[in-house]
């Protein structure tokens, strides 16, 4: 009978010192748990601040593109002056 109660304490006593490894580990994850609801907020400003860039982003390459043609419009229109410049010079000379 000695030696039943002997294992049992030795089962109870490896029993408890693996339930102080899982406290001990739980206890260092709780700071870890603590920081969670503020990187939850700070991920949500994230999604907004890139929903927002992604707007701006739209926006600006719509302008960018009317740059563009206007900008090409621009050269055309300049290429025209050119070529009635030297039309004139060339009537004027005549």
């Amino acid at each position: 009978m000695a030696d039943k109660t002997d294992h049992t304490d030795v089962l109870l006593e490896d029993m408890n010192s693996k339930f102080e490894a899982i406290l001990e580990a739980v206890g260092g994850m709780q700071d870890q748990v603590k920081k969670i609801p503020k990187m939850a907020e700070r991920l949500e400003e994230i999604e907004h601040d890139v929903t927002a860039i992604k707007l701006d982003t739209s926006l600006t390459r719509h302008d960018v593109g009317l740059i563009k043609i206007r900008t090409e419009k621009l050269e055309a229109l300049q290429d025209e002056v050119k070529n009635l410049q030297v039309r004139v010079k060339t009537l004027e000379s005549a």
